[in-house]
């Protein structure tokens, strides 16, 4: 009889234990959609693409990914997981996915983004396509930051976008039972630390490529161009700009349409002068373009037609090529992209 007094103390002991163990986890509920994970039990393949031949070309030579972080199927599974997940912000409001959302090509609908207290950013959300072909790295409108590893952090700690510190972000991410398994697949231990998260987060950046749009297929000998496509691809890569500025795809260089060795775009902006002050802004990924509104650093043009015919500096054209232009550029729209399940929220 003493031994079975025994047990059930010692069963009540062990019940209080676990649930004071529990209560140091973060089960703080989070709004709309970012509750119960949902990942795969074999990860999605994120590290072997087999990539179409002018795809894998300027990989080749352009590819920003270091050496000490090369993207590997766990580690792109974790920066998944941290990229959507509301934690990441001082109130559990808002994700990376929430200012980068899929369906609009990895930027925002918004002119400027709402961040953890509503509060607005104040420049245009970039678009995440193909971000690993800019050579140079740099990352953001004013390239200020000179790695993606160093910009994916940035944004946890800004005191608008999602208002946390490096500090109090490990400690919340080692309260949430999750990612201990996630990390130690990832990286081999279960050390959760600003490094791992900023590694697991740009592997999951770099692999966001488009490389199914209908431009895609026309030069792997799948399908042709119609004549107008044909005719603004022409234009786009060899005719000159307003005052003879370069063509379109001097800055904008095939097949990912962009190029870190242009000097950037210029944009006069009363209230922010982008790169070293210059009035230059970093030229971004022109896929999936003509589904993107809110163009440029500050939103302040609509939409691509609107561009097309503005007077910013490069980037007006004149009347009779507009519809060509605009119809080679709806070529590089990348339907895939904004749909495939590797890149979609795991929180159902």
């Amino acid at each position: 009889m003493a031994a079975k007094k025994i047990m059930v103390i010692t069963a009540l002991l062990l019940m209080v234990f676990l649930l004071q163990d529990c209560s140091k986890k973060d089960t703080t509920p989070v709004s709309g959609d970012n509750s119960v994970l949902n990942l795969p039990a074999t990860a999605y393949n994120y590290s072997n693409i087999n990539y179409p031949a002018h795809i894998a070309a300027a990989l080749a030579t352009d590819d920003n990914t270091p050496a000490g972080n090369t993207i590997t199927d766990d580690g792109a599974t974790l920066g998944r997981v941290l990229f959507y997940d509301k934690h990441l912000s001082v109130n559990n409001t808002i994700s990376c996915a929430s200012c980068h959302k899929q369906e609009n090509g990895f930027t925002d609908n918004r002119q400027f983004s709402l961040g953890f207290d509503s509060g607005l950013t104040s420049r245009t959300s970039m678009n995440l396509l193909n971000l690993r072909f800019y050579k140079s790295g740099k990352m953001f409108w004013d390239e200020r930051s000179t790695t993606l590893e160093a910009q994916v952090l940035q944004p946890i700690q800004n005191h608008v976008e999602m208002g946390m510190t490096l500090g109090n972000l490990v400690s919340k991410l080692k309260g949430l039972d999750y990612y201990t398994p996630l990390f130690t697949k990832a990286f081999g231990s279960s050390d959760i630390d600003t490094i791992r998260i900023a590694r697991a987060l740009s592997q999951f950046g770099r692999s966001i490529v488009t490389y199914q749009a209908k431009y895609d297929r026309v030069k792997q000998g799948l399908a042709s161009f119609t004549a107008a496509e044909a005719a603004g691809e022409q234009l786009f890569l060899n005719a000159p700009g307003p005052g003879g500025t370069p063509a379109c795809g001097n800055c904008h260089t095939p097949p990912a349409f962009l190029n870190s060795n242009a000097p950037g775009f210029a944009l006069m902006d009363a209230n922010d002068q982008g790169i070293e002050n210059m009035n230059r802004f970093k030229a971004g990924s022109l896929r999936n373009i003509t589904t993107t509104t809110n163009l440029f650093h500050n939103g302040s043009v609509a939409d691509v037609p609107t561009m097309l015919g503005s007077r910013i500096p490069s980037h007006g054209v004149a009347p009779q090529d507009r519809a060509t232009i605009l119809a080679f550029l709806q070529t590089l729209t990348d339907n895939t992209v904004t749909s495939d399940v590797r890149f979609s929220n795991p929180f159902k």
